[in-house]
């Protein structure tokens, strides 16, 4: 008797834990996603506009800039791609192994499509020049269509 009670709410912690893990994972696939992310554009006071064709409308973590993850979502609020913005002064220098797959797996994906890396000069919010690796969840089609415009 004490063993099917013990299941049984061994069974209830495990699908609570479940259900926690499955709602986190399913809040960020549709902007705006939870905090700790706030939106660039209203964190930057309009520096930047709210949607940046071929980027998208970005999310980030504060703490986490300025390298991110940014979290990037199309005009409906689809999560589109991943980005993280690191200085050039910094490639060389340090090492970036496995950048993305635990960010991903925190979020709910286990796989992408492809991946852009795309120089950048400064601009608000990242004050020297930097790449962005982009970990992009559709295909470079949708991409462009999605996001209006090519990856940026």
């Amino acid at each position: 008797m004490r063993r099917g009670k013990l299941l049984g709410i061994g069974i209830l912690v495990l699908a609570a834990l479940g259900l926690g893990v499955g709602q986190m994972v399913g809040s960020v696939r549709k902007a705006p996603p939870p905090k700790p992310y706030v939106n660039v554009s209203e964190a930057l006071k309009g520096a930047l506009p709210n949607f940046i064709p071929g980027l998208g409308t970005l999310y980030v973590d504060p703490s986490k800039l300025p390298e991110g993850p940014f979290l990037a979502y199309d005009k409906q609020g689809k999560l589109i791609k991943v980005v993280f913005m690191v200085p050039m002064e910094k490639l060389g220098k340090e090492k970036y192994v496995d950048i993305g797959t635990a960010t991903l797996r925190a979020l709910g994906y286990t796989r992408f499509d492809h991946v852009n890396l795309i120089p950048s000069g400064p601009h608000p919010g990242v004050d020297k020049p930097h790449v962005h690796i982009e970990l992009v969840l559709v295909s470079v089609d949708e991409e462009r269509k999605l996001l209006e415009g090519e990856p940026y």
